[in-house]
């Protein structure tokens, strides 16, 4: 799962996000949401207001993983799971985001197999993610990782002039 250690390539290592790492983990989402801002649901002046409890219900409630070296966090992903009985064995990879001094590192590929590694372990057979029509470079990194395209195309929630294009991987 750790890419290869060099003097420029600092070990990478997974961190599974608890209540603890609130700090962290809103530093990284409003660097995701500055950096991408099309690239997520949210806005940077929906999630900025969050105070300490705020963040920290919101990791009580998710499957969150970073990515992390000795200079700090380099990206993070989720796993989402659906309530609906029809859609129980399907999971959502969201919210992944590789910070600018990451990116080309392999950070993307191991926070997306960790994400796949957590649904296999909870029983899931397959995991979806949707990723802006615009954004190639994502797309490209979702398809090296085993996702494919469903054919399933929808509106941006927060931008009809974007597209969503759904992809699932199956496990």
């Amino acid at each position: 799962m750790a890419e290869p250690h060099t003097p420029t390539n600092p070990p990478l290592h997974l961190h599974r996000v608890s209540p603890d790492d609130w700090e962290s983990h809103r530093d990284v989402r409003l660097a995701m949401l500055r950096d991408a801002p099309d690239a997520f649901w949210f806005t940077y002046a929906d999630e900025a207001v969050y105070d300490e409890a705020d963040w920290r219900q919101r990791i009580e409630g998710a499957w969150l993983v970073q990515a992390r070296d000795a200079d700090g966090v380099l990206g993070s992903a989720g796993l989402g799971s659906h309530w609906e009985p029809e859609r129980a064995t399907t999971a959502t990879l969201f919210g992944l985001y590789v910070a600018p001094r990451a990116r080309g590192r392999g950070v993307g590929e191991a926070l997306v197999q960790a994400v796949l590694d957590e649904a296999r372990g909870l029983g899931k057979s397959e995991v979806v993610l949707e990723v802006t029509r615009s954004n190639g470079t994502a797309e490209a990194l979702y398809a090296r990782c085993g996702f494919v395209r469903t054919g399933a195309v929808h509106d941006h929630p927060r931008r009809p002039d974007l597209q969503e294009i759904e992809m699932v991987h199956r496990l």
